[in-house]
């Protein structure tokens, strides 16, 4: 998961007029790199979690978290972009990545017994 975050993160660093839809600040925030790169954070988070010998739960549902909420908005805007501007965007991987997130947060260790 981290790498594929890294890469969608760098994709989106280097296609600045990617999202193209609604005219105006929502589509400049979406072509923002902050975006782009706070993706890379998260996925550089997923990597750094897996290699950690500690692995704190709470970092874990951080990262679920953050990554989910992620993905599911670039699913959404990715969708309305196909809608609308019949655009190829990639909403339906996007979409199963989101469903992978959900499984692996609902299937993590909450520390409750």
């Amino acid at each position: 998961m981290g790498l594929v975050q890294i890469g969608i993160g760098l994709f989106l660093v280097c296609h600045d007029t990617l999202f193209q839809w609604p005219p105006g600040i929502i589509t400049t925030v979406a072509n923002d790199n902050v975006i782009g790169f706070s993706m890379i954070l998260v996925g550089v988070g997923f990597i750094w979690w897996a290699f950690d010998d500690q692995r704190s739960i709470r970092w874990d549902h951080i990262l679920l978290t953050v990554s989910g909420g992620f993905f599911f908005v670039l699913t959404v805007y990715q969708f309305l972009h196909w809608c609308f501007l019949g655009l190829d965007m990639p909403w339906i991987s996007n979409a199963a990545l989101t469903a992978i997130i959900m499984i692996l947060a609902a299937r993590s260790d909450s520390g409750a017994k």
